[in-house]
């Protein structure tokens, strides 16, 4: 198609593969030959992955945290639209969060979804006071307390784990 043919608005979205050509009007005169385009339009798929993401509230869980598989992901607090978070930020429990993936220099159009559960168990119950007999050589293991896996720490938060063997003092 050199000469003829049907032209274009700027407006006119571009349709993927089809060749287009340009000319260029100088002092009132059209060029005779066009210059010749075709297009490739890229649409990368939306990154794939758990679509259920499950962390604890103590390890301080970050956008950085979240899991997707893809190329130069972006996650966003939309479907559409919306802003990209950073990746430090926290995670909400019971929020979604949305994931692209650039590929080319191409950003996907659509979006992986994945709904966070940031778990923040109680603490264990049971007696606040404990006594035991020197005699019998307590342990951290002799301690009681209600719950599941229950683990001991010389503090309140952070601190060091103690080992069920270490001797009560």
């Amino acid at each position: 198609m050199a000469t003829g043919g049907t032209a274009y608005l700027t407006t006119d979205a571009l349709t993927d593969g089809l060749t287009y050509y340009a000319s260029q009007t100088v002092a009132g005169c059209e060029s005779d030959t066009r210059l010749s385009v075709t297009v490739n339009i890229s649409d990368p798929a939306a990154p794939t992955g758990s679509a259920a993401q499950s962390f604890c509230s103590i390890d301080l869980p970050t956008v950085a945290d979240l899991t997707a598989t893809g190329t130069s992901l972006i996650w966003y607090d939309m479907a559409t639209g919306g802003t990209a978070y950073l990746s430090t930020d926290a995670l909400t429990d019971g929020l979604t969060y949305y994931a692209t993936q650039t590929v080319s220099g191409c950003e996907s159009d659509t979006r992986f979804a994945v709904t966070v559960s940031v778990a923040d168990p109680a603490a264990p119950t049971g007696s606040a006071a404990q006594s035991f007999c020197s005699i019998d050589i307590p342990t951290v293991a002799d301690l009681t307390a209600t719950g599941t896996a229950i683990q001991w720490y010389d503090m309140a938060t952070g601190g060091t784990a103690y080992l069920s063997t270490d001797a009560l003092t």
